[in-house]
This record gives structure tokens, sequence and C-alpha cells, in this order.
């Protein structure tokens, strides 16, 4: 039997989002867990545990203060919420503008929300937990996934193979080498399932793309066959790109190569009639101008 912590410390802690007690210990390397509060993972780290409830902290988690002051909503404090206060069972962070379901900082009265990890980053930007250096993702079983500061030096444009949006030239992923897959570290977190105010089921994140092809019901747009995607767990034709979860749904979707054609060939023949109409009034107008002379 594999263990997983290194015993440290024998005390038992009460935390204000889990019922049972938590004992505090010493993940060890290569353990796969991830911090309830922030999702972010926890191996070779300290942490809060219950293991019978598989439920993990961060130590800067767990001693995270209950109400703070941020410089990104001046006006109140902000609460700590053991979980999103919303009927969707999720938030969206006002800082990253990322889907979140774990602990939140909350501003009830504004509808204001930052990830626990947003709100220290920003508050102090060389966190005390810095990420793993090495991870493991269920969009990409066959090879462990490395924690680069910057992308490789010379490498062009790179997108994230989760949410598909571009990657940061000078920002931190995590990277697969041999498959060239690379991910944003926020991605590498995201939640297992998401609710939206406009549909009434659960959406699971789906790592494997199931379908030949399939059309985003947020932005109307084509899923990549390569990318992430959340679709309805309840078995409803519904889903969208991971980026799409807290934009607003899209009134016109867009144009096929057909459509698009047919589109052009109307705009080319109302500008040769708008061409047309102005030449036969310039030519009435020279006729008119050599009657007066």
């Amino acid at each position: 039997m594999i263990t997983y912590f290194n015993l440290t410390n024998m005390d038992h802690h009460k935390h204000f989002s889990h019922p049972h007690t938590l004992s505090f210990y010493k993940s060890l390397e290569g353990a796969q867990l991830t911090c309830t509060g922030c999702n972010f993972p926890c191996t070779g780290t300290p942490v809060y545990s219950c293991r019978a409830c598989k439920f993990f902290l961060h130590d800067r988690c767990f001693n995270a203060s209950r109400s703070l002051t941020h410089p990104s909503h001046p006006d109140h404090p902000l609460s700590l919420f053991p979980s999103p206060t919303y009927s969707s069972g999720s938030f969206i962070c006002n800082e990253c503008n990322k889907t979140g379901s774990g602990l939140c900082f909350c501003c009830s009265n504004c509808e204001f929300d930052l990830h626990i990890h947003c709100a220290f980053n920003t508050l102090n930007p060389n966190p005390s937990t810095p990420p793993p250096n090495q991870i493991k993702l269920k969009s990409h079983p066959n090879h462990p996934l490395k924690y680069l500061p910057k992308p490789p030096s010379a490498s062009g444009f790179r997108s994230c193979d989760v949410c598909g949006t571009g990657c940061d030239p000078n920002g931190a992923l995590y990277r697969c080498d041999i498959c060239d897959y690379d991910a944003h570290v926020t991605c590498t977190t995201l939640p297992e399932s998401v609710r939206r105010e406009d549909h009434p089921h659960t959406l699971s994140l789906l790592y494997v793309y199931p379908y030949e092809s399939f059309e985003c019901d947020v932005c109307r747009g084509a899923i990549a066959k390569s990318n992430c995607m959340y679709h309805c767990s309840s078995g409803c034709n519904y889903g969208m790109h991971v980026k799409c979860v807290p934009a607003k749904v899209s009134e016109q979707a867009p144009m096929n190569e057909m459509t698009f054609q047919m589109e052009m060939f109307k705009l080319q023949s109302q500008m040769r009639l708008n061409q047309m109409a102005f030449d036969t009034m310039l030519q009435s107008s020279q006729k008119a101008a050599c009657v007066w002379e």
C-alpha cells in the first residue's frame, strides 16, 4: 500500500469549511493531491487533511483570513466563503475571469468574487507556495507536464491545449515536450463541473472529445477536437468551450463558408448597384450643367 503522507504533527485542527477535524501532514512528492480550497496541486507541501473525505488544504489556504480589504474592491471588505454563494455552484473570478468552485472571497452586495489564490497573488506577487514542478492531467494522461516560468525560447505563438486560447509569451505554463502539449497554469485546476444560469443541468468537464464536430452553444463557434469542453451531464446536446463558461450567449451564429460567400456576393451586387446609381446621377448633373451653359 502506498503511503501518501509523512506525518509531521499529530494535533487535530478545525476549519470552518469542513465538518471533521483535520490533521497536519507533509504530502509526499508524487502524491496526486489537490487542495480543496484553491484547486491547485499540493504535492510535496504541508497540508491539512481529512483523509476519509479526501479533503486537503494548503497551509496558506487553511490560515487564510475570514475577511480582508482588497485593492481590487476597496469599497467593501471581502468575506471568505467555503463554497460559491450562487445557485450555479460556481463563480467567475473578477481578477482572472476564470470559473471557480472552491474557497472564494466574496462581496455579496456587489457580486464581486475572487479565487483565494488570485486574492493572495494580488496582495503578494511572490506567493509562498510555488506551483509544483510536474503534474499529471486527465486530458493528457500519457506523460507528465513540466512547469515552465516562460514558454520555450523562440517557440513562436503557442495556444493552451485545454481551453484553446493563446498562451502569454511571457507567462508561465505547463508543457509536455514529447507531445508539444501546453496548458495554462489556471487550466490545470478547472472544476470538474459547473453550472450556468441559462441551463438547468450541471455541465461536466470532458477531457476527451467524443464528437466529430460540435458547435459551442454560447459563442456558436466550432470546438476544436483537441481541446477540452464542458457538456451537459444530463444528456442534453448542450456544450461549450472552456473559455465560454463565463460568457454571454451570442445572438448570431458564425457564418459557414457557403453563407460567407453568399453574403459577399450580396455585398458586391449592392456595391455595383450603388455605383450605377452614382454614375447615373453624375451623368444627369453633367447634362444639366451643359443646358445651363
